[in-house]
């Protein structure tokens, strides 16, 4: 009994303690359930949140949107690449934009493409420029290479250019002028005449031709001037037109046929007859129509050539010859030396125009060497340029002055032509027409002296 009370007697304590204890636990749920209840009021919706329930209208609006945004988004899937297209159309500067963005830094791969294409073409710019450069600049030097070459030995020397330019007339931009042109013989010793005073040393010219060119009709008109023309000196005296070289050069030879015709005589150019044979000779020779055979005695070397009739091809010697010989002509033996030597003219004119373009500039080098004369260099490249086209495209007319005469007394009983200033007036006024004076009877208004 006492062992029991003893254990009621405990309880008491223990009665106390639990009481604590369910009050601590209270007090605990309290506090988490204020906790909880302030949480709860923290994360409830502001009133801006609180969301209010859509109409029926505003419902029906919603819908319609989103099908119209299904819709749109299926058209632009099935366009594909239209679909761009058709944004681009509503707005031109997208395209512009997507193209900048394409190519931007930002798009590294596009941009390392793009400036590696430009890259290329800007190198291969400044290639061909540079070729150009080196192209325009050589093709001037060589320009003025050929320039200077070409004036040098075209030039007469600083003398007889002088008295050249003197006597010459002044030339018309774009209008036909006459040009004479000479052939001189100043063989030392060749022995080319009986008369002492036209042989050796002195220098005469046998071959005279006036040439009208009309560069703007392509056109060239040949007259030849019979060397037995006669001339009236100052005191008086009378000799063949041929000696006014060998007495004032080239210039008296210019003012005497000037005269003579009644024509300004604007350009002059000269070749000796040693020179004429080589000239022909480094164009490869030039082909002619013999009419007969031929025979003469060359005066430089001594032996006879003989050229045989029909179509065929003259060296520099041949040339020569077929120049030279007369005396196996009947009748008008100097009209026929005289068409001989335009025949062979033109053929030289044939030859050099149907060289090809890249050949002309060592072709008139050599040939400059053979010939002098007042052009320039600038003067022949105008008047090839201007004749270019081949010979084909030119039109070649030639004549001889009046040729009879008759031994004259009052000269010393040397053979002249007749004074025949009518005839020369009918000839020049078809050749200053520009038409073709091969036709024209220009003998028939002879001076003939009368018997004595």
């Amino acid at each position: 009994m006492a062992a029991k009370h003893a254990r009621s007697g405990d309880m008491p304590q223990n009665s106390a303690h639990s009481k604590s204890f369910s009050n601590d636990v209270r007090h605990d749920a309290a506090r988490r359930s204020s906790r909880g209840r302030s949480a709860s009021l923290d994360r409830s919706p502001l009133p801006s949140q609180v969301r209010t329930p859509l109409s029926a209208e505003a419902k029906e609006r919603k819908r319609s949107v989103a099908s119209d945004a299904l819709k749109s988004a299926d058209s632009c899937q099935n366009r594909g690449s239209n679909g761009a297209h058709g944004r681009h159309a509503s707005d031109p500067t997208l395209l512009q934009r997507e193209q900048l963005a394409r190519y931007s830094r930002d798009n590294s791969s596009n941009y390392r493409s793009r400036r590696k294409k430009m890259a290329l073409w800007k190198k291969a710019l400044i290639a061909v420029g540079s070729l150009i450069l080196l192209a325009v600049c050589a093709t001037g030097a060589y320009a003025l290479w050929f320039s200077g070459q070409l004036d040098e030995r075209l030039s007469m020397g600083d003398q007889q250019d002088a008295a050249v330019d003197d006597v010459l007339s002044s030339p018309i931009a774009g209008e036909p002028f006459y040009m004479l042109l000479l052939g001189s013989d100043s063989r030392e010793g060749s022995g080319t005449s009986g008369n002492a005073a036209e042989s050796g040393d002195n220098q005469r010219s046998d071959v005279m031709i006036l040439v009208r060119v009309d560069a703007k009709n392509k056109q060239v008109t040949m007259v030849s001037i019979p060397r037995d023309t006669p001339l009236t000196l100052e005191d008086g005296g009378i000799v063949k037109l041929n000696e006014a070289y060998n007495i004032g050069g080239a210039a008296y030879s210019i003012k005497a046929v000037s005269d003579l015709t009644g024509v300004p005589i604007t350009h002059y150019a000269e070749v000796h007859f040693s020179e004429f044979q080589d000239l022909v000779d480094k164009l490869g020779g030039v082909e002619v129509d013999v009419p007969i055979e031929l025979s003469y005695k060359d005066a430089l070397t001594g032996e006879w050539v003989t050229l045989q009739p029909g179509v065929q091809t003259l060296d520099g010697q041949q040339a020569q010859i077929f120049a030279r010989a007369r005396h196996e002509y009947e009748t008008d033996q100097d009209a026929h030396r005289q068409n001989n030597i335009r025949t062979l003219l033109e053929a030289i004119i044939t030859k050099v125009l149907e060289k090809p373009f890249y050949e002309l500039p060592d072709t008139v080098l050599n040939l400059a060497e053979s010939v002098g004369t007042d052009l320039n260099a600038a003067d022949l490249v105008t008047l090839a340029m201007e004749y270019a086209g081949g010979s084909g495209s030119m039109t070649m007319y030639s004549c001889t002055g009046p040729t009879d005469g008759d031994i004259n007394e009052s000269a010393g009983g040397i053979w002249l032509c007749y004074e025949n200033p009518e005839g020369w007036a009918n000839l020049m006024s078809v050749v200053d027409a520009g038409e073709d004076p091969s036709g024209l009877d220009v003998n028939s208004t002879a001076i003939i002296p009368a018997a004595a």
